[in-house]
């Protein structure tokens, strides 16, 4: 069925009277009644709906209610939404009238907020809606689906010495004032000193305090990216990071990935072709993969970038959670001239969500301008956490704790990918990631993690289908496990139920296949 027939043209002018949602309703009810669409037909889902129209999911959900309280389409959970039998029309029909003349109340029209919205938020909308919601459980359920550090390592102590301390002494002021749009003095010091230990030797006026490091992500977008431009991202990536970009109206274009991170070969064939404004990257333990870009590949895709012209957001976002000897040097510490990689940090998972601190080191002239945007977006960071966090820095106690829960996470990591290999051995390839927070692990061909999902969390377990982190939503057959969240016993426990959800699956499948190709004894491909 070619939609953009059934619907035809649609003016996206605002009309109060016959708002956008009515004007699509009523090409679906017209198809209906003339019979084009017949009885038991299924709709686009509303997120495919909106989609393909270009306009809000919000839009096509409330044209989905006008035809159901009208009788014309049926919403059966998991399934979809159908076009009704004949009777249930006539019958629905009354009702919907009545809950249109209910809705206008005194007879005055009512906003219709759906035609307000702003394409970027249209944007971000669509590409959010591929985000499952947690399911609502009564605690038991165990959770691979989130990218939170454990509130276990939380260092609660050191903080609540620190704050008192600074509160009883002159410094105390410094916590209740307004920053400086580029972050505290002494957290930029602090910093400094942080990154001097990478071999990042960045000037004062070179680095930006963040609100966290997706503020980082949006700052330069904004500051760089113009609608149209063309913006490289490994694919997978950082989800937030395509909402971002996508929001801005750049043109995304994946760039495929190995166990060692991106695919240099189809990056140089990608930048000898289109002229790209911006390539963002995250080098150590990959979101969502955990892969990590080998020394050599560094230097090499500097010296792409550097041939091609085309500026790397280096996003070092759990670089700190390094469980091998020998940490890879940051794509910024292997351009010590600054002029091709802008990079950023943060204390959110290493550390701590709640402080919202991060960093961005940058060439002057472009500072300049991210300098002006972080003043417009929030002014400036946080003043208390400023300075608590550059006293925690100051005394050496980040070192202290990264020594903590870095081996408290690599036997995690070990933990899990031991259980994946008794578990789900036959039916689940990954690789060992080198730190970081994630497993990025892969189904057989055919399957479906989105599939999988509704059956691990009958078992009790739940994780990331994997389509969400990629450009193309097609990609049904991985998933991402994190595995900082949760204690050993916990890990074999969340392991073992989902290997009971891929049994179930993967006996539901040969089922299907048998079914499909009419032959008890029969395989087939199941999809």
């Amino acid at each position: 069925m070619n939609w953009l027939d059934v619907l035809g043209p649609l003016t996206r002018h605002r009309d109060r009277r016959n708002p956008l949602y009515a004007r699509i309703e009523s090409r679906i009810r017209e198809s209906i009644q003339s019979g084009r669409l017949t009885e038991g037909e299924r709709l686009p889902a509303d997120r495919e709906m909106a989609q393909l129209l270009k306009v809000d999911r919000s839009t096509i959900a409330r044209a989905y209610d006008e035809l159901e309280a009208a009788g014309l389409v049926t919403s059966q959970v998991g399934r979809g939404t159908f076009v009704a039998q004949r009777g249930a029309a006539a019958e629905g029909s009354a009702t919907g009238s009545a809950r249109r003349a209910a809705a206008s109340g005194d007879g005055l029209c009512q906003l219709v907020w759906a035609e307000s919205f702003s394409r970027a938020s249209q944007m971000t909308s669509s590409i959010v809606a591929r985000q499952v919601t947690p399911p609502i459980s009564g605690g038991d359920t165990i959770s691979f689906a989130g990218g939170i550090p454990t509130q276990e390592f939380f260092p609660h102590k050191d903080f609540q010495r620190i704050v008192s301390s600074l509160l009883c002494s002159e410094r105390s002021l410094e916590m209740f004032g307004y920053s400086p749009p580029e972050g505290h003095q002494s957290l930029r010091a602090e910093v400094r000193k942080h990154l001097s230990r990478q071999g990042i030797f960045a000037q004062d006026d070179e680095i930006l305090i963040l609100s966290g490091s997706q503020q980082g992500i949006d700052l330069l977008a904004r500051t760089l990216v113009d609608p149209g431009d063309v913006v490289l991202m490994e694919d997978p990536s950082y989800f937030l990071a395509i909402c971002n970009f996508a929001a801005l109206g750049a043109r995304l274009i994946p760039v495929p990935m190995d166990e060692d991170g991106l695919r240099l070969d189809v990056l140089d064939g990608i930048m000898s072709r289109q002229r790209a404004k911006l390539l963002y990257v995250m080098p150590s333990f990959q979101n969502p993969t955990g892969a990590t870009l080998t020394s050599g590949k560094r230097e090499e895709l500097l010296r792409l970038a550097r041939f091609h012209q085309v500026a790397i957001l280096e996003d070092n976002f759990v670089g700190d959670l390094s469980f091998e000897s020998g940490q890879l040097p940051s794509l910024r510490s292997l351009d010590p001239s600054g002029g091709t990689v802008i990079y950023q940090g943060t204390l959110s998972k290493a550390l701590c969500p709640g402080l919202r601190l991060g960093w961005m080191v940058a060439p002057r002239q472009v500072m300049a301008r991210l300098r002006l945007a972080k003043r417009s977006c929030d002014l400036s960071t946080n003043s208390m956490a400023q300075v608590v966090a550059a006293e925690y820095l100051r005394e050496g106690l980040y070192e202290k704790h990264l020594l903590h829960v870095t081996e408290a996470y690599r036997q995690r990591r070990d933990v899990l990918c031991q259980a994946l290999e008794s578990h789900l051995g036959d039916y689940l390839s990954f690789s060992k990631p080198r730190g970081g927070m994630f497993v990025f692990g892969k189904l057989p061909e055919g399957y479906s993690s989105r599939e999988l999902l509704s059956l691990a969390e009958k078992e009790g377990v739940s994780f990331s289908p994997g389509d969400m982190f990629f450009l193309g939503n097609d990609r049904f057959e991985f998933l991402r496990l994190s595995f900082i969240q949760l204690k050993k016993g916990e890990i074999e426990e969340g392991v073992r139920r989902l290997g009971a959800a891929v049994r179930a699956y993967a006996a539901r499948a040969r089922r299907s296949s048998r079914a499909a190709t009419g032959s008890c004894g029969a395989e087939g491909t199941f999809i």
